[in-house]
This record gives structure tokens, C-alpha cells and sequence, in this order.
């Protein structure tokens, strides 16, 4: 998942590499000048498979009131997209601010089963959503030459066709530039399918449940402008026994 700021130049990026796209609509608001502006975009793209999905139910008035507001959303939707459009609900929220288990986890078997466009523009050029990036370059030469030219490790997953060395790739914001080397990885969160001891089930358990998300802060990992920490477990005392505590954020020097 890739959050779109609300930016024209990040609008254009998105829709040319989305297979699904998650429109969120404030059912409070209505659709936004902003959201007709990406509809455009994307259509001049391909247009993607998009899903809309309507927010802040919980500040209408129950009943037919609702009821009429999500006919509306509904229609006006569907001669935006295409007839037929999926329009996902989502109800109040709880009482810890987040939506409900069972709203979000419908929300989650609505795309695994959902069959995405196949767009030819795309099976015929490669690209590559990069998730996080390194500078490499030595420190050195960076050190006495501040200006100099880096060498950047891009990370990411290629879609379309293949990568050859040494051929000419665009980055948006930089400009054309030239990779030296291609080097495959293993997947960092797999798919429970891919995995061999494991078998087909509606829903995973805990310890099954994997995120990854670079460079956002979520989980063991918190990147920071000036530094980067680590979530860890610290002991209460060395002579009791090894109990775990709360987490600590130590920054890596």
C-alpha cells in the first residue's frame, strides 16, 4: 500500500504503477475537487481497477438519511468509474479511534479476491516501486567532496518487463539515469500462499500476521531525520529473573 499526499505530481506517480486503487470518500463532505482530479489522471493512464471506500459514516443520521446519502455517493460513483463500481462502507469508529476488526477485515477479502486490469502499456515497459533507498558512495569521497556523484541502492519490486544492466531508467523528480548492476532478494514479507507449510485458511494468527514497511515507522523500526532507532526489550534487574519490560528506543550511532 502506497499513501497518495494530496499533491498533483504524487497523483500522476501513483497512477501510473497502482493495480488497485482505495478512493477514500468523507461521506460527511462528498467528493472532493481532488478526487476528480486523480479520475482524470488515472483514466489517462489506463485506469486502474478502483474501489471506493466511504468514511465517517458515524457523523450522519441514522436511517434514511444515511440511507439516501450512500445512494447518491453510490450513483455519482458509479458515472465517475464505470457501472457496477464497488463502494465499500466503512462504519463508526471504536473506542480506540480505529475502524471496526470486522469492517476492515471484509475490506481485506474484497481485494484478495479482486481480479486486477490487465494494461498492455504496462506488461511492455518496466518500472520499479522502489520502498526505500541507500547511499552507498563512500564516505570519503562524500566527505571531501560534498557535490560529488552518489551511488544510491534502490530497493523495490520490478513489474512489466524485465531489467537489463545498464540501460536508462527515469526517476520522478530527477531526471534519466543509468544502473550498473540488478541484484535479486529474497521477498520480505511473503505471501501466506507462497509459503509451502502452509495451507489455505480464511484468517492468519497472530504470529502469522507480517507487516513491512520501510522508511514509515511502523513496527521494530523507526527512521528518524537525525538518527535511527530500534525497538528492544529491556530486563528489570540482572538478579531476578529475565522479565521483559516495557520497550526502549535506542538510536544507532
Amino acid at each position: 500500500f502506497v499513501e497518495c499526499p494530496n499533491d498533483i505530481s504524487a497523483m500522476i506517480d501513483i497512477a501510473k504503477v497502482a493495480d488497485l486503487v482505495l478512493l477514500l470518500v468523507d461521506a460527511n463532505f462528498g467528493f472532493e475537487m481532488e478526487i476528480f482530479e486523480f479520475l482524470n489522471i488515472a483514466q489517462a493512464h489506463g485506469l486502474p481497477r478502483i474501489m471506493g471506500v466511504l468514511t465517517h459514516l458515524d457523523l450522519l443520521r441514522q436511517g434514511k438519511s444515511m440511507n439516501k446519502t450512500k445512494r447518491t455517493l453510490k450513483h455519482r460513483f458509479w458515472t465517475e468509474v464505470h457501472q457496477g463500481a464497488k463502494l465499500f462502507y466503512l462504519t463508526s469508529l471504536s473506542f480506540d479511534d480505529l475502524y471496526n476488526k470486522r469492517d476492515i477485515l471484509n475490506l481485506a477479502r474484497f481485494i484478495s479476491v479482486m481480479k486486477f486490469k490487465v494494461l498492455s502499456w504496462r506488461g511492455t515497459h518496466p518500472y520499479v516501486v522502489v520502498d526505500r533507498m541507500e547511499d552507498v558512495t563512500d564516505p570519503e569521497e562524500t566527505h571531501s567532496k560534498p557535490k560529488c556523484d552518489r551511488d544510491v541502492a534502490l530497493y523495490g519490486w520490478v513489474r512489466g518487463a524485465n531489467l537489463t544492466p545498464g540501460s536508462l531508467m527515469h526517476v520522478c523528480g530527477v531526471g534519466d539515469h543509468t544502473f550498473g548492476d540488478i541484484t535479486t532478494l529474497p521477498d520480505p514479507c511473503p505471501c501466506p500462499g507462497q509459503l509451502k507449510s502452509t495451507t489455505k485458511r480464511r484468517t492468519l494468527s497472530e504470529k502469522e500476521r507480517m507487516m513491512y514497511g520501510p522508511m514509515t515507522g511502523v513496527g521494530d523500526l523507526i527512521i528518524d531525520k537525525d538518527a535511527v532507532y530500534i525497538k528492544t526489550n529491556e530486563k528489570v534487574n540482572k538478579k531476578e529473573k529475565s522479565t521483559d519490560c516495557d520497550s526502549a528506543l535506542i538510536p544507532l550511532l
